[in-house]
């Protein structure tokens, strides 16, 4: 099967990351459908539609709304738009921000993950409400900044992912407006 114009994708796992596991008991942490940062954003590539960049069995990073679930206008559940069968989802390149194949990670399209900068505490002042620095990371998956350069961002351009267990922020290459030395 080869899909015309979308990503056939599978979630890596379940829809939704809302279990934790705790001396070999697995507990749900959040029962809520409405809460997207519990939704998983992991797949795996299962077809390719035709001139694709990603090859199958790719690990994708997708659109926090592709495997959600919601409720109708008649409170019913349903399964997001991009949902196809089986478990596997439509995926439209638009709404996959990076890839993994046998390379490593690679952003698609002006995508860019950046990894925050933790608080630098005034030697004066002690702010326990601050933990990263605003607006400020660390480029880790870019196709047009260097890994590893420190640069400031817009306000609310960041959208947060886990990868690999770490923090990202996921944003255009636009919204990055400076680079410090």
């Amino acid at each position: 099967m080869t899909p015309r114009w979308d990503y056939l994708v599978k979630p890596l796992g379940k829809e939704y990351n809302n279990t934790k596991t705790i001396a070999n008991q697995e507990f749900t942490i959040n029962t809520s459908i409405e809460d997207a940062s519990y939704v998983n954003r992991l797949g795996v590539v299962c077809a390719v539609p035709k001139g694709g960049e990603i090859p199958v069995g790719s690990l994708v990073v997708v659109h926090h709304n592709v495997f959600r679930t919601y409720l109708d206008a008649k409170g019913k559940k349903r399964k997001s738009n991009e949902f196809f069968r089986d478990g596997e989802y439509l995926v439209n390149p638009q709404r996959i921000y990076m890839y993994k194949d046998d390379k490593g990670w690679k952003t698609t399209k002006d995508y860019c993950f950046i990894s925050p900068v933790d608080y630098n505490q005034d030697n004066e002042i002690y702010r326990s409400d601050k933990k990263e620095e605003e607006h400020v990371g660390i480029v880790k998956h870019s196709s047009i900044f260097e890994e590893g350069e420190k640069v400031g961002f817009t306000k609310n351009s960041e959208y947060e992912f886990t990868i690999d267990d770490q923090k990202f922020y996921r944003m255009r290459h636009n919204d990055i407006c400076i680079k410090f030395n």
